[in-house]
């Protein structure tokens, strides 16, 4: 039988942060817990004390184990390491996932986004499609990289987002984006280091900004009934884009497929959408950079 429990009141200040409609709030009787999640959330930090719909607090606790506890109202207690920053790397995973499985009038894409001047590009597919090594290529050639995970998209204005989660890099990406680069991102100020190599914000090595951007193309990598492609990047229509889309977003397991693309359809005709095949990566970057005028 599961245990729940209330969460006590924690002295203190709490970290506040989030990306509309989503909101969510930290707290900790620990000061170093609070100041490391002020710099891991601060693009998402709102000045003014919200209503949080998701709360959480860490306590720390002497345990021989080396663990603290972190507590939600209503479910039972998490473990998390005796370190501000993995457990607070532990509630930007959580945070993450209570978005994709927000409200089914949002749509979130497990997608990586890039821009380039103002126009965004979603890179959708499946794990280990090269999402994050594409991502990452077209950040060395003069893309903003604004998210490798989870984006929120709206379906009204065709704008995107990236979810409040830091981007993650495994450490065989060094070799694409050279030491130095690698260098600044080891000491960027809400860098971390991973089991596989380091959560960081790219807007603090680029310094470019983290706003929405005009959704202007949406790229699938290694679709399942993508087919045999002569071409590098090949356009893809707008009920076929739908039915691509479905696997990547969090209303699939939610919504009749039928409604689903009735409601994407219409919307993804404003959005040209396209199968990249893998090819060398020179060559998939300038396929992204030609379907953006770019």
């Amino acid at each position: 039988m599961s245990t729940q429990v209330a969460v006590p009141a924690v002295a203190g200040a709490a970290v506040c942060w989030g990306l509309a409609p989503h909101s969510f709030e930290l707290r900790s009787s620990d000061r170093r817990v609070l100041d490391r999640a002020a710099v891991v959330f601060r693009p998402w930090m709102s000045s003014v004390r919200v209503d949080a719909a998701q709360k959480w607090t860490i306590v720390p606790v002497s345990d021989e184990d080396g663990c603290w506890s972190l507590l939600t109202e209503g479910a039972e207690p998490r473990q998390v390491p005796a370190d501000p920053s993995a457990a607070v790397r532990r509630v930007e995973y959580l945070a993450v996932q209570a978005i994709f499985d927000g409200p089914p009038d949002v749509l979130t894409v497990h997608a990586a986004l890039v821009a380039r001047r103002g126009r965004g590009v979603l890179i959708a597919g499946v794990p280990e499609a090269g999402k994050s090594t594409l991502a990452c290529a077209l950040w060395q050639h003069g893309f903003s990289l604004l998210g490798d995970d989870v984006a929120i998209v709206d379906l009204e204005r065709m704008t995107a987002s990236p979810a409040p989660r830091r981007v993650s890099l495994r450490r065989p990406s060094r070799a694409l984006l050279g030491d130095d680069l690698w260098t600044r991102i080891e000491h960027a100020p809400a860098s971390d280091p991973t089991d596989e190599g380091y959560v960081f914000h790219p807007h603090e090595i680029d310094g470019a900004s983290l706003a929405s951007v005009e959704l202007n193309a949406i790229v699938f990598l290694g679709r399942a009934n993508a087919g045999t492609m002569t071409a590098v990047i090949r356009p893809l229509a707008g009920a076929r884009a739908a039915l691509a889309l479905l696997p990547c977003a969090n209303l699939a397991r939610r919504v009749d497929p039928g409604t689903l693309i009735a409601r994407f359809a219409p919307c993804l005709t404003a959005v040209p959408a396209y199968d990249l095949r893998r090819a060398p990566l020179d060559e998939m970057v300038a396929a992204v950079r030609g379907i953006i005028g770019s």
